[in-house]
C-alpha cells in the first residue's frame, strides 16, 4: 500500500517500494498495488503487477499486505474490510501506523512493524 517515497506526494523518485516490488517479482511474486495519487507511471509496465483504483481490492485474497507510505487513509484502515480466503493475513507495516496491541485479539491477522515484536 503505497509506492510513492512519501506521503502527500505523486514523486516516485528513489522510491524504495519500486526496489521492493522488483525483488518479489524476481521471487515469481504477483503484486498488487493501490497508490492514493494514482501514480503507477513506473510500475504499469512491470510484469506481474496489478494497479487497483481500490485498496480494498488490492488486498483481497493476498498473501502479504506492505504498508510502505504513511497516507492518512491507511492509518484508519478498516481490517474487517480485508477479504482474504487464506487462514492468515500477513502485515508488515513499514511506517509503524499501529500499535500491536490493535491486533491482539484478531487471530487472522500477523502484524509485524519496524522495531517492535509481533504479535503472532
Amino acid at each position: 500500500l503505497g509506492v510513492t517515497f512519501k506521503a502527500n506526494t505523486d514523486d516516485l523518485r528513489d522510491s524504495s517500494a519500486i526496489n521492493l516490488i522488483s525483488k518479489f517479482i524476481k521471487k515469481g511474486a504477483k503484486i498488487n498495488y493501490y497508490e492514493p495519487s494514482g501514480n503507477k507511471e513506473i510500475l504499469d509496465k512491470q510484469k506481474n503487477v496489478n494497479y487497483f483504483n481500490d485498496l480494498y481490492s488490492a488486498t483481497k485474497n493476498v498473501d502479504l499486505i506492505v504498508i510502505h507510505t504513511e497516507w492518512d487513509e491507511f492509518k484508519n484502515l478498516n481490517f474487517s474490510k480485508i477479504k482474504n480466503n487464506k487462514k492468515k493475513i500477513i502485515i508488515y507495516d513499514l511506517r509503524n501506523l499501529y500499535d500491536n496491541s490493535y491486533f491482539n485479539n484478531k487471530n487472522n491477522i500477523i502484524y509485524y512493524s519496524i522495531g517492535r515484536p509481533v504479535n503472532a
